[in-house]
């Protein structure tokens, strides 16, 4: 039933796939990092698009049961899992697991977890439909910031960069300046998530940032549900990166 709960809400809240395959329609090849993969269901969304190229998908996510739910992609030469957290620095750093409901809320961030009406209102959704209803669990997870991974692996290109981290996200960029600023990285769809008091301030100071690296603001697209019963509001994101579309 989670499950089937995560997939409906997934359904309605991202939609900005094929506006970014059209984007990218000339590229023979892709190079595409899932931030936050979850269940992989943006990388499933880019391959069914993108049909018989032969591209690269480069997924991660620190969830204990994400290697399960995307062994299928895992058998393809053309995607790697790496369970490391993309942060700000590399190390090792808490995680905050959602046990209850781990589709939403699991992050770095304590943002969902400290937020009392949306932690509430999801456990008695939960509840109306028979479901366990636990807690938050924290445990320790490897860190690396985009920057060393990118360094470490040699990529030369990244056509998509897809975040989506449940709060965390101006730290990831923190970490991935250098790469934004190399103009390796064409298009960049990330979730802003925050404090319904605090979202704008956040909003416009990720697309400042973005914009200092020269990337253009291009389309966004809210997640009503994340603001249903909560404190919290949250949106995808689309920028291009305007130097290498100039070129």
């Amino acid at each position: 039933m989670k499950k089937f709960i995560y997939y409906i809400i997934n359904y309605f809240s991202h939609n900005l796939e094929r506006k970014i395959i059209r984007l990218l329609k000339k590229e023979k090849k892709l190079v595409i990092f899932d931030v936050g993969c979850f269940r992989g269901v943006f990388s499933r969304k880019i391959a069914h698009l993108i049909k018989n190229k032969k591209s690269k998908f480069y997924l991660f996510d620190v969830n204990k049961n994400t290697k399960k739910y995307i062994s299928d992609l895992l058998l393809s030469k053309y995607f790697k899992f790496y369970e490391i957290a993309l942060s700000n620095k590399n190390g090792r750093a808490e995680f905050n697991y959602n046990s209850f409901f781990e589709s939403s809320g699991s992050s770095l961030s304590t943002l969902f977890k400290n937020d009392t009406k949306w932690v509430s209102s999801r456990k008695l959704i939960l509840k109306i439909f028979l479901q366990s209803t636990t807690d938050y669990i924290k445990y320790k997870v490897k860190t690396s910031t985009l920057d060393s991974f990118v360094k470490k692996n040699n990529i030369r290109t990244i056509d998509i960069l897809k975040v989506d981290i449940e709060g965390s996200e101006y730290d990831f960029l923190k970490g991935a300046m250098k790469t934004l600023k190399k103009n390796i990285i064409k298009i960049v769809l990330i979730e802003i998530s925050e404090n319904k008091k605090k979202y704008d301030k956040k909003k416009i100071k990720i697309i400042n940032f973005m914009k200092k690296k020269n990337f253009i603001f291009l389309k966004k697209h809210m997640n009503y549900s994340v603001s249903l019963f909560s404190n919290s509001k949250s949106g995808d994101y689309l920028f291009i990166n305007n130097k290498v579309y100039k070129q």
